[in-house]
């Protein structure tokens, strides 16, 4: 089982194959293998989404990249409220590093 952080990341939401706008929404807790957040109006359980993301380097001891995750929505927490948000639970199925930030090469000395 992957560890949890508990990291507040912007997220980009839209449910996958869908020409409709996507949705931002902040995690509440994140890992490799999936995702929770909160939002008003949340894709149904069952649902699969496409996440943006910027994976910080805590997670995967590299630099900080930008992820496009495929993953099924698992679960939707009912809000308390008609002003709350719902909570979201998601696992990954699939991601894809988008941008690789790699250190500058180091100059070679010859002699």
């Amino acid at each position: 089982m992957a560890q949890r952080f508990s990291l507040a990341i912007p997220l980009f939401i839209r449910e996958w194959n869908s020409l409709a706008p996507g949705k931002t929404a902040e995690s509440l807790n994140i890992s490799e293998s999936g995702v929770y957040f909160e939002m008003n109006a949340p894709p149904r359980k069952g649902a699969m989404v496409e996440i943006r993301i910027r994976m910080p380097e805590i997670i995967t001891g590299a630099a900080t990249v930008e992820w496009r995750c495929v993953g099924k929505v698992m679960g939707v927490q009912p809000a308390n409220s008609l002003h709350e948000a719902m909570g979201v639970r998601v696992r990954f199925d699939y991601y894809e590093v988008m941008e690789i930030h790699a250190p500058a090469p180091k100059p070679s000395l010859s002699g």
